[in-house]
């Protein structure tokens, strides 16, 4: 059997990562810096709205109202969403988590430092769940091991990129709730 070959990364600056090949799958060992710098960028942001007393909610930025909208033709629901994956029983508690995450957005009149946190960590669940799960349960992963690649794969690089900087206290409980939030409005799919 052959041993995985292991293939070091070097880019401009000090973004490397190093990537481990086992098989036909490429597991990434280390978090990439610019994810990391991007948030600490919004941090700054926010903490300056703090500071100078700034914090003022006119409108939904962009990125948020994105997310907020629903993206299919056609509307089909969270229930029929997670039954199409094979989840059904997650149902009562992924409403409630939706529901929870639509009424921290939009409750708190957020500041637009503190959306601007909010759409870059929408926008960072929706593309590792997409690139990293929705094949999983396409391929029909077992639930059990699509929950860890879920812990794996989404919520636990959000909590890094979050860091000790998580100016916004948000939690993997806040995390998933954004997960079912994406999946109510059609931007993560379980099929």
């Amino acid at each position: 059997m052959k041993e995985p070959k292991e293939i070091k990364l070097e880019q401009s600056g000090d973004n490397s990562s190093q990537y481990q090949s086992v098989g036909n799958m490429t597991v990434i060992n280390e978090r990439k810096a610019t994810n990391y710098n991007q948030y600490l960028k919004l941090v700054s942001e926010f903490e300056k709205e703090l500071e100078f007393g700034e914090i003022e909610f006119r409108e939904f930025i962009d990125k948020i109202q994105h997310y907020t909208n629903n993206i299919d033709d056609k509307f089909i629901g969270l229930k029929k969403k997670l039954e199409n994956g094979g989840f059904q029983n997650d149902y009562d508690w992924a409403k409630e988590m939706k529901h929870y995450y639509y009424m921290k957005i939009t409750e708190n009149a957020l500041s637009k430092a503190t959306q601007k946190i909010h759409g870059f960590i929408l926008a960072k669940i929706c593309v590792l769940f997409n690139f990293h799960i929705r094949g999983a349960i396409s391929d029909g992963v077992p639930k059990e091991i699509t929950r860890e690649l879920i812990i794996a794969q989404v919520i636990q690089p959000i909590q890094e990129i979050l860091g000790q900087d998580n100016v916004l206290d948000l939690y993997d409980d806040d995390i998933t709730s954004m997960i079912y939030f994406l999946t109510g409005n059609c931007h993560i799919k379980w099929n």
